[in-house]
């Protein structure tokens, strides 16, 4: 039954592709194939790729956009820099010591990740080089160097399982944009030696010529855009680009952000964490000079949009909202303008957002990802996270693997996360590190139907309809209603707070105190419910590691045949009778939208 179940999760997952997507994915499995069979055919033929390039050369002046794309990968890794020269590699909170930089181990194994090697594949990304050479001494130029040296006659392109570690083009790209950013920043600057420099041009042209040969079309989304933003970093700085690569990557960069990038500026994967990379490869791609002029004003708009939206997916930390597949460090913490007061609804994206001061409440309503690859996506559907008085209060699960495992398949799940969920049902089916099967669509509710203090959405999926309204009190906090239409399985809340707030059980409800702070919060039920239980859960806010936290299951009392309905209230004191009257009011509203769904 198993094995029947999950072949028809296969074949849900295979018919989404597109015939293009098909005919990638067949060259992809026939080129893992065929190059371990044939190695030094496929090094020729990349070799003769890279013959037809010519090398980066610094620029004058530093553009915005390259700036910003050195600073990306500074900020997530000068921490790490100290022990780069003793052979010392950190990642997602593991440290490896392979003895000195001639030593280190490119094809690194960390045996309980299993099936998706992702502390090899940030090994390979090689962003540690842009903060040693843009920050570092003369010790950390020949450090580097000897790195660059090492990764290439360390590693085999030919070899078997290379596309999965430090050949995957996913790798390769983020080589071009971070190993490339220190290249030509720092030379523009002078704080490349030119012995240094000449190596790293030699590395870059063959990961140039490696990705134009293996753009991630299969995959599309966020791969293929940093495929092509790490060659729009490489073409724009050389002395002349070769006329069938301007025009292959116009039409492709078009394409790509005519899919991907949608009318609100979200990114069509809905991850916060993607969308902050979608940022930094916009702000790539809308500065090559060899791309028309059309499309790079149309690239401007998408990374102002861009930005905007990645702004409103940020709590008041700074740092990213954890809607399906995200965590923090991987993109740097939002210093730009903050987002504005008040409601923000990307009705693309299926994101609503409500904020004043330091409260702010942040609501996925979309669907699980895009039809065609949702392999990102989590079962988060109406799902909320909360902070108040700029500490986050209510989280998502997180995400702390990618690779196959109970550990993943929890994560993904709606069980694992604080939407209105039907006990015991899962609306969408999960296979390995990225296969979806059955999928599913929440609905952001329009803002001309809603007061302009209130974000809500729809869900339907085999049990029926639920449907979730959020109504902010300025400085006090959110008000939050569910309901779920007649029949079904019993509902379910929870809700998921971080394990350093403490919590103490009152006769309305919960207390949480931070010790750090002294803040203090509430969450009282404001409707009768069957069970409610406080446990012990985690969530995972960095790739790798899980941190304690508070689960409040919540299950309503069923109401006849009215269906079942939850009052929440999530804020910095006991609510008033003016927010129980407001409740009544918003769950006829909500019960008004769910009629008319």
């Amino acid at each position: 039954m198993k094995k029947l179940q999950r072949f028809s999760i296969l074949l849900r997952a295979v018919s989404r592709l597109s015939p293009r997507m098909a005919a990638y994915m067949l060259r992809r499995l026939l080129r893992n194939r065929l190059a371990p069979r044939f190695p030094q055919a496929y090094r020729n033929r990349i070799g003769r790729i890279a013959q037809g390039l010519p090398l980066p050369v610094p620029p004058a002046d530093v553009t915005p956009g390259l700036a910003a794309t050195a600073e990306f990968y500074c900020a997530e890794y000068r921490g790490m820099t100290p022990g780069v020269p003793r052979g010392e590699m950190r990642f997602h909170g593991r440290t490896v010591a392979f003895g000195s930089p001639q030593e280190v181990g490119w094809n690194h194994v960390v045996a309980e990740e299993g099936d998706h090697q992702m502390w090899r594949v940030k090994l390979a990304h090689m962003g540690f080089l842009c903060p040693m050479l843009l920050e570092g001494d003369a010790a950390q130029d020949a450090v580097a160097r000897t790195l660059a040296e090492g990764a290439m006659a360390g590693t085999d392109m030919a070899a078997p399982g290379a596309f999965s570690g430090y050949w995957f083009p996913y790798a390769a790209s983020h080589r071009l944009l971070a190993v490339g950013a220190a290249l030509l920043v720092g030379g523009s600057r002078r704080r490349v030696s030119a012995e240094t420099a000449a190596v790293l041009a030699r590395m870059l042209r063959l990961n140039a010529a490696f990705v134009l040969d293996n753009i991630e079309h299969e995959l599309c989304n966020n791969h293929v855009e940093r495929n092509l933003a790490g060659l729009c970093l490489y073409f724009s700085h050389v002395p002349e680009v070769p006329a069938e690569v301007a025009a292959r990557l116009e039409r492709e960069i078009a394409r790509l952000v005519r899919a991907t990038i949608l009318a609100d500026g979200t990114q069509i994967e809905r991850s916060p964490m993607y969308q902050g990379l979608s940022v930094a490869s916009l702000a790539v791609m809308a500065e090559a000079p060899f791309l028309s002029a059309a499309l790079r004003r149309e690239l401007a708009g998408k990374l102002e949009v861009a930005r905007a939206a990645f702004a409103a997916l940020c709590h008041p930390d700074g740092k990213v909202a954890l809607f399906n597949d995200c965590w923090h460090g991987e993109v740097p913490v939002w210093t730009g303008d903050p987002a504005p007061e008040g409601r923000i609804l990307l009705p693309a994206g299926g994101y609503g957002r409500l904020a004043q001061g330091g409260d702010v409440c942040v609501m996925d309503a979309g669907p699980l990802g895009p039809r065609w690859n949702p392999g990102h996506g989590h079962a988060d559907f109406l799902s909320l996270e909360i902070s108040l008085q700029g500490r986050r209060l209510v989280v998502d699960p997180g995400t702390s693997r990618y690779n196959t495992g109970p550990e993943r398949a929890y994560e993904r799940s709606a069980a694992a996360h604080n939407g209105p969920a039907w006990r015991g049902y899962e609306p969408a089916d999960f296979l390995g590190c990225f296969k979806v099967g059955r999928t599913a669509v929440a609905r952001l509710v329009p803002g001309s139907r809603l007061p302009e203090d209130v974000i809500a959405g729809l869900f339907c999926s085999g049990p029926g309809h639920v449907a979730r309204a959020v109504q902010m009190f300025a400085g006090r906090g959110f008000l939050i209603a569910d309901c779920w239409s007649r029949g079904g399985p019993r509902g379910q809340v929870n809700w998921r707070l971080p394990g350093d707030w403490q919590s103490e059980k009152s006769d309305q409800g919960w207390l949480f105190r931070h010790p750090e702070s002294g803040q203090q919060t509430c969450i009282m039920v404001l409707s009768p419910v069957a069970s409610a239980e406080l446990e012990k859960g985690y969530w995972a806010h960095h790739y790798g590691s899980r941190d304690t936290a508070h689960v409040l299951r919540l299950v309503p009392q069923a109401q006849g045949g009215a269906g079942q309905q939850l009052l929440t209230w999530i804020g910095h004191g006991a609510p008033g009778d003016d927010i129980a009257m407001a409740g009544e009011t918003l769950m006829r509203q909500l019960s008004e939208l769910m009629k008319s769904a």
